[in-house]
């Protein structure tokens, strides 16, 4: 008898799950609805019926008689699953509940428009998108594993769709949360503060993203924000040339860049350099000192017009589903003399930012416009302020070099051709971490690894003149229509060393340097137009540090910001041990 009231007890919790689990489900509906008619009243009202709802589904899943059925024929699935989504969603719906409230509270306060009376709510903005960040990125990891077809009591549709938007949603928060962090950290600054916005163009890449092709310089006043200055890059051409002397001089000569010219001085992949030399010109050369510099690229200015709504000039509109093409190709087929390629860029910048800074935004907007970016770019942000600094490290938005030990490789891209075909190029990067017992040539313990990327450039022809020229042709050699040149930067493991490179399976020769204790390898490769260009870095790198402790077990690949977002992969044969 006992047996039967435990199975009995277990059974009546498996339905009151499922029917809180369909009830939570069947909220985030109304979510939605609410989303989408910007009723931010009806959006808190439906996250916390949502977050009421699965609370309930969350304790039946935990509850051990329940979980002693997780492994049983027929319903063990449906169990897993709605353990999954009842725990995890759970943890989002928190979040999510307070993300809305204290938006809530400074939409009230008429933030960005009036000086900031509590700098600890953007601050607590800031903390809980990140932590909504992190359980969405949890919840859809642990979602996209769930089969849907082994599920039953009508979870399989329900599932499928959940995943669908989960994964939508883990998309748009990914590419919100840094916004957020950025900005949260720029309004709560006190006193007067002045911003450099880089406004890069990722159809000719650089370092850091792409060639400094617009700029915007915002202030905040005690968190009150005003649009002082806008314009194209030939407005900062137009002011002078910038001095240099603090760029390091063992990085000058590598990419073989004018670092006096506002376009070119973003090289390195160390966000930092780029951020002072912007900084230090505008102070030279417009008398005016600059506390801070962000970098956005065009995926981040689809998200801002997806905030801001469509925005016109001389004939022309740029909206959330056209900004990404439209300054990467399209300006230039319709603009075809560079003054007014150029003015249309200033134009439209001054009209963003004087949308985006005049607080009529559309959360709903900007929220489509992130889940539906589907570019390489990443927002980064360097202040002078060291505290300041250190929540844009803490965040990882600095687009600094890491320094540290352990298995991490970076892959940029240089446009060394002087044109705007890298809205046509592609990359594809795998690394690899291979056999143990292996010492440095530094006395290092080591391992082998290996790096591969595949350039492609897929130009199509036809392009406008201004968009697939060459600049580098003073040398003699034939550079065909649609043909490219790319600079491929890759940043080693601190410590590590190369034991063969190759391109297209031939030896290479490549420039060598050190950029922030890390070995660098500089390939230049001419890219015909439909052609695929191969590189393979063989290495040796470190598994001890100079303390002769593990490095960190972590693998990343980081790759290059870009129009086209990178192909990455990862993996290893194992972890290895010091002998």
């Amino acid at each position: 008898m006992a047996l039967v009231l435990c199975i009995l007890y277990a059974v009546i919790r498996v339905v009151l799950m499922v029917v809180s689990l369909q009830g939570t489900l069947a909220e985030v509906d109304n979510l939605r609805a609410a989303a989408a008619d910007k009723d931010l009243g009806a959006l808190s009202v439906s996250i916390g019926k949502a977050a009421d709802a699965i609370e309930m589904a969350d304790a039946s899943a935990k509850d051990p008689l329940v979980q002693l059925f997780s492994n049983t024929p027929i319903i063990g699935n449906d169990i897993k699953a709605a353990s999954v989504v009842a725990s995890d969603g759970r943890m989002v719906l928190l979040a999510a509940e307070e993300v809305s409230m204290v938006a809530s509270q400074l939409l009230k306060a008429d933030i960005g428009k009036k000086p900031l009376t509590d700098s600890t709510l953007v601050a607590s903005l800031r903390d809980g998108m990140s932590q909504l960040d992190s359980a969405v990125q949890n919840l859809n990891t642990r979602l996209q594993g769930v089969d849907e077809t082994q599920l039953h009591f009508g979870l399989d549709e329900r599932i499928k769709s959940a995943k669908e938007t989960v994964s939508a949603f883990a998309t748009a928060t990914s590419r919100l949360t840094p916004l957020v962090q950025v900005g949260t950290t720029v309004l709560e600054q006190t006193g007067k503060k002045r911003w450099f916005v880089s406004i890069q163009n990722l159809a000719e890449l650089r370092g850091t993203g792409g060639i400094n092709g617009g700029f915007a310089v915002i202030t905040t006043d005690d968190g009150k924000l005003k649009l002082e200055e806008y314009g194209s890059n030939k407005v900062l051409f137009n002011y002078g040339r910038i001095g240099y002397s603090s760029y390091p001089e063992d990085l000058r000569d590598l990419w073989g860049v004018d670092f006096s010219d506002w376009r070119d001085i973003n090289a390195s992949a160390h966000a930092p350099y780029g951020a002072q030399l912007f900084a230090e010109g505008w102070e030279q050369l417009r008398g005016n000192k600059v506390d801070g510099v962000i970098y956005i690229g065009q995926g981040i200015v689809s998200q801002i017009s997806g905030a801001v709504g469509p925005i016109e000039t001389r004939g022309v509109t740029v909206d959330k589903d056209n900004a990404v093409d439209f300054f990467a190709k399209d300006i230039y087929a319709r603009f075809t003399k560079v003054k007014d390629k150029d003015d249309v860029v200033g134009e439209l910048a001054k009209q963003m930012f004087q949308k985006l800074l005049s607080g009529k935004v559309s959360g709903s907007g900007l929220f489509a416009a992130a889940a539906a970016d589907k570019t390489g770019d990443r927002l980064m942000a360097w202040s002078r302020d060291k505290k300041t600094q250190q929540i844009f490290s803490k965040y990882q938005i600095a687009g600094e070099v890491p320094t540290a030990f352990g298995p991490h490789v970076l892959v940029t891209l240089n446009n060394a051709g002087g044109n705007k075909l890298d809205a046509y190029t592609t990359v594809k990067a795998d690394y690899l971490l291979g056999i143990c017992n292996v010492d440095t040539y530094t006395g290092y313990q080591g391992r082998k690894s290996r790096v591969t990327i595949e350039v492609t450039n897929s130009a199509p022809k036809g392009l406008p003149a201004y968009v697939d020229m060459r600049l580098d042709d003073s040398f003699g050699e034939a550079r065909p229509k649609g043909s490219n040149r790319n600079l491929v930067t890759i940043y080693g493991p601190v410590g590590s060393e190369a034991e063969s490179l190759t391109v297209d399976g031939v030896e290479d020769f490549v420039i060598n340097g050190m950029d922030r204790n890390r070995p660098l390898w500089i390939f230049d490769l001419q890219m015909l137009a439909g052609t695929t260009r191969t590189i393979v870095l063989n290495l040796v790198e470190p598994i001890n540090d100079d303390n002769m402790e593990p490095v960190p077990p972590k693998q990343i690949l980081t790759g290059p910001v870009m129009l086209n977002a990178p192909t990455l992969s990862s993996s290893s044969n194992g972890q290895c041990s010091l002998q």
